[in-house]
């Protein structure tokens, strides 16, 4: 058995048993909060691997390895800054937003500012936010759909669509948790493979595969700085976008609803912290491995973003192309990086399409308890729509770009617009609806208008020399939700923001006394 064949047979399994399991969980699904947050009824463990699942995606196995392999040491940045940044997430906001919210970060900011135009705003920061990270996983999905296939890139596409709506549009929350636990352990699982294989190769000897990683070759020097960030300016919105944008990711803060209490939150958050440093320690040593063993395929892995170096390292580790062992490890992480990818898009198709309902469509969420059977219907239409118009747009972009760096620009639009705000909201007293709007958009405009001059110009020369957009846009964001509120005419009253508060430590069971 070929390793395209193996593959497209794991890669088969892993999407009819996701299939089954979204069809299992549908059936319970009878109101908005069941459909949305699961119920508020998963435990810390399911959260924290989904969480994993949904942060570490294919993109991070696939593109992160990748950019180590081809740019060394700035490669290395891009893994090491995402794991920092959960530690203020941990201490600082999961609790709180868990408190405060029911099904969206935009139920957060609706807790303090009734004016529509603040979600709205923060709609749009959403969908600009999981358009960007959409995207890179279709990038990954591509490249290694027609590395197994030999099928189309559009084709690859069209059925991966097919899948992910299939997965929320069925089964809502609570089948995409059980769909991202599962995956990240089968991504924890590939890593640990490789892992072993590596030190296998080597004899043992991890410093030999470190020394071999890091010597000259193929035109790189892994040990230089300047292969990718090519100045301080890039290095700083990188930094900028890696560790202030988990705090402002609409579909990882999401996930904070869906357990029981705040406490849970914390415990979740304090558990994904550790998986993700220890899967980020593999990833970085795969890195090196692929860096020790196919130096000097560097020019034919560059051509497709370096998203495929994960699989041909396992094809090499497994005992090189046209061996059994190569077919066999080059499908199991071809296979499982593909579902991961799946698991992954659901995640962010689920946070778009309650986007659009919740803040979009409904005018004013109704309260819990009330029925909410007709927002689940449009939950699961507005899920079909935005997968089509995913599917449409990865047809048209993004084919050629590393998966690591498109969702790094998803980071710099979250640190830039969402991460700013938030913080005014949850800090402070004086910032009121017009300032947070202007706050939001602004950060999101500059952002795009920085992406399309910048990253993602078509040409060879960008017409703005920046890696992504926070270094720029998130002062501005910063600077306009502060003009904004000193300049607004209508202020928040100091009630609201004690009570928010108060809440945000306590809970909404907080004593009346308290408050």
């Amino acid at each position: 058995m070929s390793g395209r064949t193996l593959a497209l047979v794991i890669f088969g399994v892993l999407v009819v048993g996701g299939m089954a399991m979204a069809w299992y969980a549908g059936r319970r699904q009878q109101d908005a909060a069941e459909y949305w947050s699961a119920g508020g009824g998963i435990s810390p463990r399911q959260n924290a691997l989904a969480t994993v699942g949904d942060f570490l995606s294919g993109s991070s196995l696939l593109g992160g390895v990748g950019l180590l392999f081809l740019f060394g040491l700035d490669g290395g940045f891009y893994l090491l800054l995402p794991v920092l940044a959960w530690i203020p997430v941990m201490l600082l906001i999961a609790e709180r937003m868990r408190n405060l919210g029911r099904f969206t970060m935009s139920d957060v900011m609706a807790r303090r500012f009734a004016a529509r135009g603040v979600r709205t705003s923060l709609a749009v920061s959403t969908l600009v936010i999981s358009g960007v990270y959409l995207l890179a996983q279709m990038v990954v999905m591509g490249n290694l759909f027609t590395l197994l296939s030999g099928l189309p890139y559009n084709a690859a596409v069209v059925i991966i669509g097919v899948v992910m709506i299939f997965y929320v549009a069925v089964g809502g929350m609570r089948a995409t948790t059980l769909i991202q636990a599962a995956k990240a352990v089968l991504l924890l699982g590939v890593l640990v493979l490789l892992s072993v294989l590596l030190v296998v190769r080597f004899g043992g000897d991890v410093g030999a595969v470190i020394s071999a990683a890091t010597k000259p070759a193929g035109g790189v020097n892994p040990l230089a700085p300047g292969n990718l960030l090519k100045n301080k300016w890039d290095l700083v919105t990188v930094g900028l976008a890696l560790t202030f944008g988990v705090a402002g990711l609409p579909h990882v803060m999401m996930r904070f609803f869906t357990v029981p209490s705040a406490k849970e939150a914390r415990r979740s958050v304090s558990l994904t912290v550790w998986i993700i440093a220890v899967a980020t320690v593999l990833i970085a040593f795969v890195g090196l491995g692929a860096g020790a063993l196919l130096r000097q395929q560097t020019a034919k892995l560059a051509a497709t973003g370096g998203n495929l170096v994960t699989p041909r390292l396992g094809e090499v580790l497994g005992g090189g192309e046209g061996t059994f062992g190569g077919a066999v490890v080059l499908g199991i992480v071809s296979a499982i990086s593909f579902a991961t990818v799946v698991a992954v898009v659901s995640g962010l198709l689920l946070n778009a399409a309650s986007t659009i309902v919740r803040d979009l469509i409904t005018r004013r969420p109704g309260p819990a308890g009330a029925d909410t059977s007709s927002e689940v219907s449009r939950g699961r239409l507005a899920s079909v729509g935005v997968g089509v118009v995913v599917v449409l747009l990865a047809i048209v972009l993004g084919r050629g770009s590393n998966a690591t760096q498109l969702v790094t620009l998803a980071f710099g639009v979250a640190a830039s617009a969402n991460f700013p705000v938030l913080l005014l909201t949850l800090t402070w007293r004086r910032l009121t609806d017009l300032g947070a709007v202007v706050g939001i958009l602004l950060g999101v405009v500059t952002s795009v208008v920085i992406m399309a001059l910048g990253p993602l110009w078509p040409g060879h020369v960008p017409v703005i020399s920046l890696a992504g957009p926070a270094v720029v846009a998130m002062p501005l964001a910063l600077l306009g939700a502060v003009v904004g509120s000193l300049l607004s005419a209508r202020r928040t009253e100091t009630e609201s923001f004690d009570h928010l508060l108060v809440e945000s430590e306590l809970g909404r069971k907080a004593p009346t006394a308290v408050l």
